[in-house]
């Protein structure tokens, strides 16, 4: 049996600015609002995160780039 991590994620807020995050695997999860100072905010899902984030997507890394990405 092999030990699970935390998959990471990016949160692209509606003003451009890109936020890096994480789900754990008991589906909690968090982002770093403020790098600088390492605050962050964190929710029991990923769902409940980005309700946090009015008009914000969420970008996994197996995403495929897409028109919006610039690609």
């Amino acid at each position: 049996m092999t030990a699970q991590f935390a998959r990471g994620f990016r949160l692209h807020l509606p003003h451009g600015q890109v936020l890096d995050g994480a789900q754990f695997p008991n589906g909690r999860a968090m982002v770093m609002d403020d790098p600088f100072w390492g605050l962050g905010s964190t929710a029991r899902t990923v769902d409940l995160l980005q309700a946090g984030y009015p008009d914000a997507r969420i970008e996994w890394p197996d995403d495929e780039p897409t028109e919006a990405d610039g690609v």
